[in-house]
């Protein structure tokens, strides 16, 4: 006698395609997951802010500014700074960036401190300060101190002119009228040297709404790869119609001179038409 072949049960169709979907949903998130977090190390600067000099106990009126740079270390990471800055600048990178990045900011350590020495002994060069060995150490090690949160040596120039104007008793903003910043590093020949992030500091400087931003004037003197520091602060202004006033130096001199010859009230002069 022939066995009639037992027909599959409708309830165990359903749940076998059930079981198919919920393993399907979540194969999507998971999926969604490990691309999100899957290791990819992209470098990034973006806007920083500027900070007057005063809050690092300098009886001056201008301000320095800094970036945010960093280590992403997948695309969420990426996704995420991009969320709070469009225009962040991202450059891949591999698997030993993060560690690179940690002995860079150990190395700029050294380089601010010395920014900062070289900046103590311009401003006393160009007030004729008096001031002993001693006061000038004493100096250097409270500023080391003010400015620890802080990374690289573009701060010199701007700590220059700040100590210039404590020294002198001069107030270049013309009692707030004028917010005054830049960056470059400032030498011991006081010379300002070129530093990095030139775009992202002028796109800070903008929106904080600076009135003159100093650049190192290197056309001449650029010694790394890409465009000088001055190029770069042109082609940016240019390209975001910045309104602020780009001002190149190659010294602090040359700086201080520019400040002290501003007229007040001083009328904007932008960079472009």
């Amino acid at each position: 006698m022939s066995e009639t072949p037992l027909m599959p049960n409708k309830g165990s169709r359903k749940s076998y395609r059930h079981w198919i979907i919920v393993a399907l949903l979540l194969l999507i998130p998971f999926s969604v997951a490990v691309f999100a977090y899957w290791p990819r190390y992209y470098s990034f600067t973006t806007q920083g802010e500027i900070v007057p000099v005063h809050e690092i106990d300098v009886g001056g009126s201008v301000n320095f500014v800094y970036v945010q740079e960093g280590i992403t270390r997948n695309l969420y990471e990426k996704y995420s700074v991009g969320l709070l800055d469009p225009e962040a600048e991202f450059t891949k990178v591999n698997s030993t960036a993060k560690d690179d990045f940690s002995a860079m900011l150990g190395v700029e350590e050294d380089m601010r401190n010395e920014t900062i020495y070289h900046a103590i002994d311009s401003a006393t060069d160009l007030t004729s300060a008096p001031t002993t060995q001693d006061q000038r150490d004493e100096r250097l090690l409270q500023l080391i101190e003010e400015t620890s949160e802080y990374y690289g040596d573009s701060i010199g120039l701007m700590l220059g002119i700040g100590l210039v104007e404590e020294a002198l008793k001069k107030d270049y903003s013309k009692d707030e009228q004028l917010i005054i910043a830049g960056t470059g590093t400032l030498n011991e020949d006081h010379t300002v040297g070129s530093v990095g992030a030139i775009r992202d500091k002028l796109r800070t400087a903008e929106t904080a709404g600076a009135d003159i931003f100093f650049v190192p004037k290197d056309k001449e003197t650029f010694v790394y790869l890409g465009i000088s520091n001055e190029e770069e602060a042109e082609q940016t202004a240019e390209e975001l119609n910045l309104k602020l006033q780009i001002v190149p130096v190659a010294t602090l001199e040359e700086a201080v001179a520019f400040l002290q010859q501003l007229p007040n009230p001083y009328v904007r002069s932008v960079n472009k038409p």
